[in-house]
């Protein structure tokens, strides 16, 4: 049978192995085990070859047959998953700094991707919801996969928190600072309410009866991805305050991190209940929405760590590690399986 390439449903495996890498480079910082930061470092670079073979397929999916193209786009999921190559560029760009380094020869390139990414993921949020007012999908097409546009808008807070802070912060003018501050901000508040908007949208859909709704239950894990990026934008915003264009008291952001940590914990036993009693049924490639929140969970919890030096976030942190390697493997099984079939 002839290759006939790879479907955007295959960015989450991308984003899964980078989830892998985030959580061992993160209980590298935290634990000081210097295994943990090679073993991340490795998984990165499989992960960048791996993509690199998953993007030229998509590619090759399309160029082989062009009607993909809007069968995508009228596809809620597919056209949601499309947003994954933004999270991807953020989280590739933070660990080459944080392995590499940064010089003032590749600052602005890493700025100016920024913004094509940014705009890029705009552009998908614009879409997804011009379709929805204009009911291109019925009610029940919609589900949790498509908070990924919402939850990837504010992911930008994965790059610009490097890019803003010290050492690269010393080559970008003060204007391209407060144009990411700026960025960081507006991107915030779209996802915030666009979670509100489609997240109790899909909730409504999903306890409806589906006959196929284990095509789409492990989104039911992307709230929890979605609750740690606004923990994560928040705590990372007083950091931003000497340059000028906005004043975040540290304390107010703290005390409201920490009661969404406590919504974000509620969302991931309810959503781990629900994967533990269906893991041994047959599941679609959705399965990698177990992994990938949960590595930004992690980061989450490290923000809070760093922040309010509590030692259970570092106990949270070492949970949720095993529990990425867990949702890890079995996703790749699950993989398998499909590819085979």
């Amino acid at each position: 049978m002839a290759y006939k390439g790879l479907s955007a449903s295959w960015f989450p495996v991308v984003l899964g192995t980078l989830s892998l890498a985030l959580a061992f480079y993160i209980d590298y910082l935290v634990f000081n085990t210097y295994i943990l930061f090679i073993a991340g470092k490795i998984i990165f670079y499989i992960d960048v070859v791996f993509f690199i073979f998953v993007f030229a397929s998509w590619i090759y999916r399309y160029i082989l047959d062009s009607k993909k193209i809007k069968e995508d786009y009228n596809n809620i999921t597919m056209l949601s998953f499309t947003a994954f190559l933004g999270i991807i560029y953020y989280a590739f760009a933070f660990f080459y700094i944080s392995y590499t380094g940064i010089n003032r020869g590749n600052a602005y390139l890493f700025y100016y991707l920024f913004i094509f990414f940014y705009l890029f993921v705009l552009s998908i949020n614009v879409l997804l919801n011009y379709n929805l007012y204009t009911n291109r999908y019925t009610f029940n097409n919609i589900s949790y996969a498509n908070l990924v546009p919402t939850i990837v808008m504010g992911a930008d807070i994965i790059l610009s928190s490097v890019l803003l802070t010290a050492p690269a912060s010393q080559y970008y003018s003060r204007t391209a600072l407060q144009t990411m501050d700026f960025m960081t901000v507006f991107a915030f508040g779209i996802s915030f309410l666009q979670f509100l908007f489609i997240g109790i949208s899909a909730y409504i859909s999903h306890i409806q009866d589906k006959k196929e709704y284990l095509n789409t239950i492990p989104a039911a894990m992307i709230p929890v991805g979605a609750s740690s990026m606004f923990i994560i934008n928040l705590l990372f915003m007083p950091q931003f305050n000497y340059i000028g264009l906005f004043s975040i008291e540290e304390s107010n952001v703290k005390f409201i991190s920490v009661m969404l940590w406590g919504f974000d914990i509620f969302l991931f036993l309810v959503s781990g209940l629900i994967s533990a009693s269906h893991m041994r049924k047959k599941q679609s490639m959705t399965v990698w929405a177990y992994v990938f929140p949960v590595g930004i969970s992690i980061f989450a919890d490290y923000m809070l760590y760093i922040t309010t030096k509590l030692v259970i976030f570092t106990y949270s942190i070492e949970i949720f590690t095993g529990i990425v390697v867990i949702f890890y493997i079995y996703s790749w099984i699950n993989t398998y399986r499909i590819s085979r079939n």
